[in-house]
C-alpha cells in the first residue's frame, strides 16, 4: 500500500524538478554573435563612391554577321 504513494511521490518530485530545471535564471553570458558591431551599413554613401560605368555596347561595336546562304 506504501509502494503507490512513494511512486506518486517520487513522480511529483521529478517532475517539480524539471519544472525547476527548465525555469530557473541562466546566467549572463556573452552572445554568442559577431563581435564587430561597426559593419557601416547605416553609413551615408557620398557620391565619390559610385563606380565608373563601364562603355555601352552599340550595333557598331558588334562582329559582322555571317553570311547566310541562300535556301534552294
Amino acid at each position: 500500500m506504501l509502494t503507490p504513494a512513494l511512486i506518486i511521490l517520487a513522480l511529483l518530485v521529478l517532475g517539480a524538478g524539471i519544472v525547476v530545471w527548465a525555469t530557473r535564471k541562466k546566467p549572463d553570458q556573452p552572445s554568442a554573435g559577431p563581435r564587430e558591431t561597426d559593419t557601416a551599413w547605416n553609413d551615408p554613401v557620398t557620391p565619390g563612391e559610385f563606380p565608373t560605368p563601364r562603355p555601352t555596347f552599340t550595333h557598331e561595336d558588334a562582329p559582322p554577321a555571317p553570311p547566310q546562304d541562300p535556301r534552294p
